[in-house]
């Protein structure tokens, strides 16, 4: 019987070190460089077995620290800091709260999700029932309607979570949500006169829900810091050497750690002596250290892995540039390098690729294939281009034609909803 007890404590003991190792990998892998550097720093000043290893230090890390250090904040609040704080509360399954920190990674900096739901589902892998329904949660979180589609939902989701006090207050609410959501344009030209006709109500009404409307937020991201991209740190750089491509990840700004030896013959002498309870936090605080400095390598190994699916399934773009983006999902990728779409997933988000035509979100090379093989990115881009250098306004079925002349061929549908979810008017 004592046998058997032991072996079911070691037992015990070897799946919660595995949660605890398989915990730091999933926390690891799913941050940026900025938040690893300060974790680091922090697990370094609570646990002494960890330290720097000044041998591999490279010297341009001071002045990446330097510029970092340097860098003017905000005093706002991060956006994305606010509701990820929101949706670990809200939120009970740990599988919908990595879904929906991945969703608002493409909120855009007024608030409004830029990205279709369709696009979203191809990208994660994760069916559109699912993100619909997520989507619907965070358009409640703080700051209410933000991750809306568009102007008009943004408003309407604000006046539905408004409170009423008595049956008028009900009626211009209900007034005021009918005209956001298909009225917008008459209001902004003050047509109240035709609104009232239509909505078959009195002029005062509208009034009465335009100075409602009026105390909502159009922009509902503008209260918080969506500036992140003005010092963001490129963890993979993809370059040209000699002739030849060559994927690298930034050692500089991570530094490599190592354990420190002397307080490994403190834990041995400890061990002699076997003093349970001093044995017992140093045991833990090896354990993290070990698998701390385990986990980050791992990390890199990954992200190198990743820029190199991405050097060979979209050469093209390295080549010749961002027009020559190719459809590409996660698992495609994940075939490709033997790494499972989870781990792309988390390894992707908020992580950024250096190249000689910029730095992009690693989420960038990700799209899905439209007219004729063509990658929803790049599509949005030429649309993005068409109406901003156009003399004169273009509609949708003109931009179809123009994207068909270059053989691009979509709906116009597909033209209408990717200028919305890109806040481009005519």
């Amino acid at each position: 019987m004592i046998k058997s007890s032991i072996n079911i404590n070691t037992s015990i003991k070897q799946k919660l070190s595995l949660n605890n190792q398989t915990k730091m990998w999933i926390n690891i892998i799913s941050i940026p460089a900025f938040e690893l550097k300060e974790k680091i720093e922090k697990i370094i000043e609570e646990n002494p077995f960890l330290e720097y290893d000044i041998d591999y230090k490279s010297k341009s890390s001071k002045d990446i620290n330097s510029i970092i250090e340097n860098t003017i904040q905000t005093e706002k609040e991060s956006l994305l800091e606010h509701l990820k704080s929101q949706l670990r509360i809200k939120l009970n399954n740990k599988k919908d709260i990595e879904i929906s920190e991945y969703i608002i990674s493409f909120i855009n900096n007024e608030g409004y999700l830029t990205t279709s739901i369709e696009e979203i589902s191809e990208t994660i892998n994760i069916n559109i029932k699912k993100i619909e329904q997520l989507i619907s949660i965070i358009k409640t979180l703080d700051p209410i309607g933000i991750a809306s589609k568009n102007i008009e939902e943004c408003l309407a989701t604000q006046l539905k979570h408004k409170e009423t006090k008595n049956d008028n207050e009900i009626e211009i609410k209900e007034l005021a949500i009918k005209i956001v959501e298909n009225y917008i344009t008459e209001l902004s030209k003050k047509n109240y006169e035709k609104l009232a006709s239509v909505l078959s109500t009195t002029k005062e009404k509208i009034l009465q829900a335009l100075q409602l409307i009026q105390t909502l937020e159009p922009y509902p991201a503008r209260e918080y810091d969506t500036s992140t991209v003005n010092y963001i740190i490129p963890e993979l750089f993809i370059f040209k050497e000699n002739n030849n491509w060559t994927v690298k990840t930034n050692e500089s700004f991570i530094p490599n750690l190592k354990i420190n030896k002397e307080y490994i013959k403190i834990f041995n002498r400890e061990s002699i002596k076997d003093n349970n309870n001093k044995l017992d936090t140093l045991k833990e605080q090896k354990e993290e250290a070990i698998n701390l400095i385990s986990t980050i390598k791992q990390r890199k190994k990954s992200l190198l892995k990743v820029g190199e699916g991405l050097l060979n399934l979209q050469i093209d773009f390295f080549e010749k540039g961002k027009e020559h983006l190719k459809p590409l999902r996660l698992k495609d990728l994940s075939s490709f390098i033997d790494l499972s779409e989870s781990t792309i997933s988390r390894i992707s988000n908020l992580k950024y690729l250096k190249t000689v035509w910029g730095t992009f979100s690693i989420k960038y090379f990700f799209s899905k294939s439209v007219g004729n093989g063509w990658s929803s990115t790049v599509v949005k881009e030429r649309i993005k281009y068409i109406i901003q250098n156009a003399e004169t306004k273009v509609s949708d079925e003109k931009i179809r034609l123009i994207l068909k002349s270059e053989g691009i061929d979509i709906a116009r549908r597909t033209v209408a909803k990717y200028r919305q979810s890109m806040n481009l008017t005519f």
